[in-house]
């Protein structure tokens, strides 16, 4: 038997299971909608800033200084095919995909290929490849 108010009955597989909970009648509800429809409200859609997951490239600073021995030619690659991917730097160049990754998570550093995108491919943030030899150079000189 069900006491009314918040009280009811859940299936549960064949069982029926008796719940109590908190009992919201419609005239309060109302009260709570007017009282929220009353409130200071922005201009324009308050927009939260993007999450930023710090742990990709596991927390770690990357030394530029330390680059892959194949980081010029996978750049080079990279900013031909206007297409950031860990995949094509493997098939390219038959390297396994950690080493392909931890290329990748250098040209980020070196801000030739954006941040990480889930499955689609990083954007490339170099336009030609003569601005990608001025960015070799200067990391070659620090």
């Amino acid at each position: 038997q069900l006491i009314g108010r918040g009280d009811m009955l859940i299936t549960k597989g064949s069982d029926m299971v008796r719940v109590q909970c908190a009992f919201v009648d419609t005239p309060e509800v109302d009260e709570i909608t007017e009282f929220i429809s009353e409130q200071q409200s922005f201009g324009s859609a308050f927009l939260l800033p993007e999450y930023s997951d710090e742990s990709e490239s596991g927390g770690i600073e990357i030394d530029l200084k330390k680059r892959d021995a194949l980081f010029d030619d996978a750049a080079r690659l990279i900013v031909a095919h206007q297409q950031g991917s860990t995949s094509l730097i493997q098939r390219k160049f038959s390297i396994g995909y950690n080493r392909a990754g931890k290329i990748i998570d250098q040209m980020e550093a070196a801000g030739i290929v954006g941040p990480f995108q889930g499955s689609k491919a990083r954007d490339v943030l170099v336009p030609d490849e003569y601005t990608l030899e001025q960015i070799l150079k200067r990391l070659d000189n620090e």
